[in-house]
């Protein structure tokens, strides 16, 4: 067994437990929509959210590994070092269409009202948090899309977890969250003029 299991088990928990416990309730779907909605099941993977060159500015010197999947959230990326054995970090986005026009403050009430702190100018809106010692959360919310991010950073030096979440939500773009959602049906061919 792993010595680091215990503290890698809290650490999941604590990023999913964040992510799920910032929601309001979902409005009803907008009929109109010309795209596809964003979703949970139609993020891409990590390698597409956070492309070789952003994990290497963001992170050098660690590795990604794709986790399973929490009901309510996109894919959990999850990153070691081989040189820094105490340090584990996790990206995880969450995508509600209410998001992108829910007030800040609203956003933030929850992460606040656990001992969080808000973050200016990162995102739409952001706060952060240390749940347990050596462990540090930030969750922002992305001003271009309906979505969230929870970074959450393990051992080492978790200050470094401010500068993950602005390398991630510069990477999490309208178009790149595009490439997961299914191809729009194409019309039949035009028979003709009847």
């Amino acid at each position: 067994m792993r010595a680091g299991g215990g503290r890698a088990a809290l650490w999941v928990t604590l990023a999913l437990g964040l992510a799920c416990r910032s929601r309001t309730a979902e409005p009803a779907p907008d009929a109109g929509a010309a795209r596809a909605p964003v979703t949970q099941e139609t993020l891409p993977a990590c390698e597409v959210l956070l492309p070789a060159d952003v994990r290497e500015a963001m992170l050098p010197g660690f590795t990604m590994k794709q986790e399973r999947t929490c009901p309510t959230c996109g894919p959990l990326c999850i990153f070691r070092s081989a040189s820094e054995k105490d340090v584990t970090v996790s990206v995880t986005w969450d995508c509600r269409p209410h998001y992108a026009q829910a007030d800040p403050h609203a956003l933030l009430a929850p992460s606040l009202q656990t001992g969080g702190e808000e973050i200016p100018a990162l995102g739409r809106a952001a706060a952060r948090r240390s749940p347990a010692q050596g462990m540090l959360q930030v969750m922002t919310w992305d001003d271009d899309t309906p979505c969230a991010l929870v970074v959450t950073w393990l051992g080492g030096e978790p200050e470094q977890a401010l500068d993950v979440a602005r390398a991630a939500l510069t990477a999490t773009r309208p178009d790149v969250l595009q490439l997961g959602a299914p191809a729009a049906p194409t019309p039949p061919p035009d028979a003709g003029t009847p």
